[in-house]
């Protein structure tokens, strides 16, 4: 699971990069209609998406308390499955791919440093998942564009990029309803497809996020790039490794994978890029949606995309999630069997990692970041 410095440091690109919320930065070619919260924060929902809370059944799990390193546990039953705390799936949780198969996933993004994964993408015709925090939408709406009309799979990472089960029901809406409204402004199409960041998902999560339409996304492998940003011991070539060791193990694994990896940094783009070739010699790999047989978007969704804006983009997101929401299955109530069988050993409570960084090595990772973004758009 990505550490908290991860998180801090995604927060302040995200902030700097979302000028305004209305416009996209200076040489985009596109101009927002609807006006959105600043990019990092933790926005607000509108009453129309609180309403299709009201006939839902919204597990009653507790709001719960975030510690320096995450959310805190209150003992050690988990009657709610907390993927943090002990790796715990539901049925509907995707987590993996069918044996052979390979869902490849870049979280974080649009950002600076896309353009040359999407080029390497391109190149070797592979389409991806690409996991989109929603004021780097807001800030680079001509790469989302880009990557829509490239057929690979826009799915949504919230907002703020917050904890999920440290938020209350109404600021969890808004995480997902904004970013979803800003994709659906930007590309035509809502998005079904959610990845909670750093894994963090109980049952009342899974259950709004239902209710508004969305399917979450979780990972059975873990690439470790993140460390390049925080752990200045780590080795870039471990990340080669585990791909490796992934490829071999293709023959004999019960299932196939999905990665996380993220197009936040040049050194993760520039992992992303090495690893590739060595999964696709091994797998067949492909978006998330394809390798479960699930549609990417609730509304359709061309392979040649238009992005003209819409002044109505919040209010058709809600109408498409009103309808995807009414097909979906209902959500966990907690009584069910916690683990699923796909990828339960691959995300166990071990793998589910937090970081031990000070406050004061978070702060500098913050500064770096937000001064750098900020030298950018100037």
């Amino acid at each position: 699971m990505l550490p908290k410095l991860f998180l801090l440091a995604a927060a302040a690109l995200v902030s700097v990069n979302a000028q305004s919320s209305s416009a996209a930065p200076s040489g985009s070619g596109f101009t927002f209609k609807e006006t959105y919260p600043s990019g990092g924060s933790k926005p607000a929902p509108k009453p129309e998406w609180m309403d299709l809370l009201k006939n839902a059944n919204i597990t009653d799990a507790p709001v719960l308390k975030g510690g320096e390193d995450g959310p805190t546990q209150s003992g050690d039953a988990d009657p709610y499955c907390d993927w943090t705390f002990t790796g715990c799936t539901r049925d509907d949780d995707i987590v993996a791919c069918p044996k052979g198969q390979w869902g490849i996933t870049y979280d974080d993004g649009p950002t600076e440093f896309s353009p040359k994964l999407y080029d390497f993408l391109d190149t070797t015709q592979q389409k991806a998942t690409l996991f989109m925090i929603g004021g780097q939408v807001v800030a680079f709406p001509d790469l989302v564009t880009r990557a829509y009309k490239s057929n690979h799979e826009i799915a949504m990472h919230t907002w703020s990029h917050s904890y999920l089960t440290t938020e209350t029901n109404e600021q969890i809406v808004a995480e997902l309803m904004w970013t979803a409204t800003a994709i659906k402004e930007v590309t035509g199409v809502t998005p079904r497809f959610y990845r909670p960041p750093y894994g963090d998902i109980d049952d009342r999560v899974r259950s709004i996020g239902h209710a508004l339409g969305f399917t979450p996304v979780i990972w059975n492998h873990d690439t470790d790039d993140w460390k390049v940003a925080e752990d200045k011991s780590f080795d870039e070539k471990w990340i080669d490794g585990n791909a490796t060791e992934w490829a071999k193990e293709a023959g004999t694994a019960a299932t196939g994978g999905i990665s996380l990896e993220h197009d936040l940094y040049q050194k993760t783009v520039d992992a992303a890029i090495r690893i590739l070739p060595t999964l696709q010699k091994a797998y067949k790999v492909t978006t998330v949606g394809q390798c479960v047989g699930q549609p990417s978007y609730s509304d359709g969704g061309a392979s040649n995309a238009t992005s003209s804006a819409s002044a109505s983009a919040s209010s058709s997101v809600a109408a498409s999630a009103s309808a995807s929401a009414q097909s979906s299955s209902k959500p966990s109530d907690g009584s069910s069997d916690a683990v699923s069988p796909a990828g339960a050993s691959s995300s166990s409570s071990s793998q589910n990692t937090e970081s031990g960084a000070s406050r004061t090595a978070i702060s500098s990772a913050v500064l770096v970041l937000g001064a750098s973004a900020a030298y950018m758009l100037i």
